[in-house]
């Protein structure tokens, strides 16, 4: 008898399997397609359900932006899918947090890097100075050049994509920085304040995070007492920056409150943002 009931369930309609749970990346990709979602409410909590009320975050974006959704982590109560929008003049990204409500995943929170609008109008100024305010600018600031100020914020404000592509083009002086930092011992002092003074003066190291780009090392940025943080840059704690921690198991959680992403580079480099 029980093997006839099975039979009746596989062959007719009305005993057909429930659809499977919707996963993250599923999720992500509806809410940033450019038409509409029927059922998007049922796959939003949170602040994200209060943000997107009537339109999914797709239908607000412009429709000539081509979307890309990456699944960065997913665990077994949260997951982030990174989204890019490109178009053939620039990308940009964003990022989804969502958490488990029992069996069901919900889209909580969506984080960018913030503030990045001041970098280009700031680039544009300082690239139209004529050499002789470039020469005075570099007068004026002996520890960060025109040329080194002009990269830095450029690399601020860069996609993902190309904040990965400057990493790999530039490998070897990302190692030979993280191995003089690591020769230094400057952060197993009992201060860590006085340790990430003592790194970012070391003319060596100093040396290489300008030619990086970089405006220091430290460990204060993501909550991470065992990572090795090379920051871009940023305004207040929105910031960005490369990481070092060769141990999965010892890498910081990504949340919506402070590590919004973190993306793996290989050998033990991720890309963050915070905010």
């Amino acid at each position: 008898m029980k093997h006839v009931f099975l039979l009746l369930w596989l062959w007719f309609p009305g005993f057909a399997a429930p659809p499977a749970p919707l996963q993250p990346l599923q999720i992500a990709e509806q809410f940033v397609a450019p038409t509409g979602w029927a059922d998007m409410k049922d796959y939003l909590c949170c602040e994200a359900a209060g943000q997107a009320r009537q339109e999914t975050l797709g239908q607000q974006i412009p429709a000539r932006l081509q979307r890309s959704c990456e699944l960065l982590r997913q665990g077994d109560s949260t997951a982030v899918v990174a989204v890019e929008l490109r178009d053939p003049a620039e990308r940009r990204d964003f990022y989804l947090h969502f958490a488990k409500e029992g069996t069901a995943w919900k889209l909580q929170a969506i984080r960018n890097l913030a503030m990045t609008h001041l970098g280009p109008p700031m680039v544009e100024l300082l690239s139209a100075l004529p050499p002789a305010e470039v020469a005075e600018y570099d007068r004026k600031h002996p520890d960060a050049s025109h040329a080194f100020t002009v990269g830095n914020l450029r690399l601020w404000t860069a996609a993902d994509a190309d904040i990965a592509a400057h990493f790999r083009k530039n490998k070897a002086d990302f190692r030979k920085l993280l191995g003089l930092v690591q020769a230094g011992n400057y952060f197993v002092a009992d201060s860590l304040a006085a340790g990430e003074k003592a790194a970012n003066a070391a003319p060596a190291v100093h040396a290489l995070l300008r030619k990086l780009y970089l405006s220091r090392v430290t460990r204060r940025e993501t909550g991470c007492t065992s990572c090795l943080e090379f920051v871009i840059g940023g305004k207040v704690n929105s910031t960005v920056g490369l990481l070092y921690q060769p141990q999965p198991a010892q890498l910081p959680a990504m949340t919506p409150e402070r590590l919004i992403m973190l993306r793996p580079l290989g050998e033990g480099w991720y890309l963050y943002k915070t905010t």
